[in-house]
């Protein structure tokens, strides 16, 4: 199975959306943290020369990003840049080999792409062999989860796991203590930084009069340090095991298959006008999500039925696929070869492209 999401546009405007005029000091004095938005009571003059008092949401504890009064639920997402990318909702889904939605659920835009898989794989009513998705769902706690339900994890390491002196080899894990190049011992101490994205870390510290005697200390310890540490996630046994995985050839095979699978669902929705909400509020967007997801489902199965083709595959990965038809034995439907299901093709890209089809498209056959 495959995950994946993509960003839906919230029925708001954001026009007349404008940071608060506070400092950033002033602000935190006087928002009020309610339902995980900040909220703050300010005083303006109407058309008429009326003071009233309004209220205002804001998604940062800073007042830089406002949010729309008539739908407080949709959120901003920002990108690598550090910029607003519009009001939005998250749209999660997990896809079979098929096509097919198994799963799914709208979220705030605002939250990573990993926490709503847990839930996801709760709905599913049939036990996945593996999940497949990318870098964005590369997350130490979801790693674990899918470890503990005999669940194969194809996700990318995500390059901030692979940037430490650690992942490259250098100094060598153990479990409880690290080698260092010239045979010194890192010994693991308490928990630390509980408050990360990651969870719990552990602390790896060498002994100072290790470091101070050794012959490479100026190329080793950074500045202003007498000894070497380093900070590891408790997770971090899981991402050795995944280093392991993704070498293999399955797994560059799913990462193939979800390519265009599950991007390629995403794309059947944003034809069924699922790329921008029609109502307001978390509950109602979610119930609109599943009407175009039951609208893509009934689409792929009368399409389907048409030709003749049955169930999707659900031999495990790394298998070799069927190339034939399960029709209606002795039929000439059964003797014909099943067709692609997905071709993936690249789309020129214009001026009037919009951002969110400036990727790669699939398109059904």
């Amino acid at each position: 199975m495959y995950v994946d999401s993509t960003w839906v546009k919230a029925n708001v405007s954001g026009y007349g959306l404008a940071p608060s005029e506070m400092t950033v000091g002033e602000f935190k004095e006087q928002a009020i943290k309610e339902n995980g938005l900040f909220k703050i009571t300010e005083t303006a003059v109407d058309g008429n020369g009326v003071e009233r008092e309004a209220v205002r949401y804001f998604q940062s504890p800073e007042g830089r990003l406002p949010l729309s009064p008539v739908d407080t639920d949709a959120r901003w997402r920002t990108t690598r840049a550090g910029r607003a990318s519009g009001l939005q909702y998250q749209e999660n889904a997990i896809v079979d080999r098929g096509g097919f939605i198994l799963s799914r659920g709208v979220t705030h835009a605002s939250e990573r792409e990993s926490k709503a898989v847990p839930a996801l794989v709760e709905k599913l009513s049939l036990r996945p062999v593996s999940l497949a998705g990318d870098s964005g769902y590369s997350d130490g706690r979801l790693r674990q989860l899918l470890e503990e339900r005999n669940i194969t994890a194809y996700i990318p390491i995500h390059t901030r796991h692979e940037t430490s002196m650690v992942s490259t080899g250098e100094f060598v894990y153990h479990g409880d203590h690290l080698i260092c190049p010239q045979g010194k011992v890192l010994r693991r101490g308490s928990f630390h930084n509980p408050e990360l994205a990651e969870g719990r870390t552990y602390q790896y510290v060498a002994r100072q009069k290790d470091c101070q005697a050794c012959p490479v200390k100026e190329g080793c310890l950074p500045p202003k340090q007498k000894r070497r540490y380093f900070t590891l996630t408790m997770y971090y046994p899981e991402y050795l095991r995944a280093r392991e995985r993704n070498q293999t050839e399955t797994y560059r095979q799913e990462l193939r298959r979800r390519q265009t699978i599950a991007e390629g669902t995403f794309a059947s929705l944003d034809r069924l006008t699922w790329a921008r909400t029609r109502l307001r509020g978390l509950w109602k967007v979610e119930c609109e999500g599943y009407m175009a997801a039951l609208a893509h489902n009934v689409k792929k199965l009368v399409r389907r039925l048409s030709r003749g083709v049955g169930p999707p595959d659900l031999a495990p990965p790394g298998t070799a696929e069927t190339t034939e038809p399960r029709g209606t034995p002795g039929s000439d439907v059964s003797a014909s070869p099943m067709p692609p299901e997905y071709r993936l093709r690249r789309y020129r890209l214009t001026k009037g492209t919009s951002p969110r089809i400036r990727r790669l498209h699939c398109r059904w056959r």
